[in-house]
Order: C-alpha cells, then structure tokens, then sequence
C-alpha cells in the first residue's frame, strides 16, 4: 500500500487535469484560474466582486498599482490573490475574499 506522502503528487496531477488547462493548484491547496475567460463564469455565477470592483478597490485603499489578480476556491470559499506593486517598485502579494473585499 502506499504511503499518503507517494499520493500527494499524484492527487495534485489529477486536481489539475480536471480543473482545465489554465487553473493550479496553489501552495495552500486552493484552485487558481489564471485565465479569466474562465473566471469571468464562476464570478457570476457566485456572484462575487469583479475584478474591475476589486481593481477599483485596490486602487482607492492600498498605495501602488495593482500587477496581478487571480481568482481562488479554497474550499467553498473563493477568494482574489493580488499582486501589487508600491510606490518604490517593491513587489506585495495579499488575498481578500472575493464576495466581500476589502470588507472590515
């Protein structure tokens, strides 16, 4: 039988042969879609915040400009993996809930 160690890698394959060609699997075990043809559907459908909302956010709350964003599932739960740039070039990365970002 083997050990749960030898299984990881192969359940972590699978994960993304079924999830599409543009989602992974993240380093806290959430499913990202990097392409946002993709995404666009499962905001919808969840009704979560858009990304031109959460862009619109970023801009007006945090110091710098918005790289990236990327929608997560972790578990029932999406969320918004953001990469920002400050105002000195340094490069910050932050996730917010998608249903309510920026929510106190």
């Amino acid at each position: 039988m083997p050990a749960v160690r030898d299984l990881v890698p192969m359940a972590l394959a699978v994960g993304l042969v079924f999830a599409g060609p543009s989602a992974a699997i993240g380093l806290d075990g959430e499913l990202c879609i990097a392409d946002w043809s993709e995404a666009a559907p499962i905001v919808a459908r969840e009704n979560l915040s858009t990304a031109r909302d959460v862009q619109e956010l970023a801009r007006r709350r945090l110091d710098g400009d918005l790289v990236r964003i990327t929608l997560c599932q972790d578990g029932s739960r999406f969320i918004y993996r953001i990469v920002m740039r400050d105002v000195h070039g340094r490069i910050s990365s932050l996730t917010i809930d998608a249903r309510r970002p920026f929510a106190p």
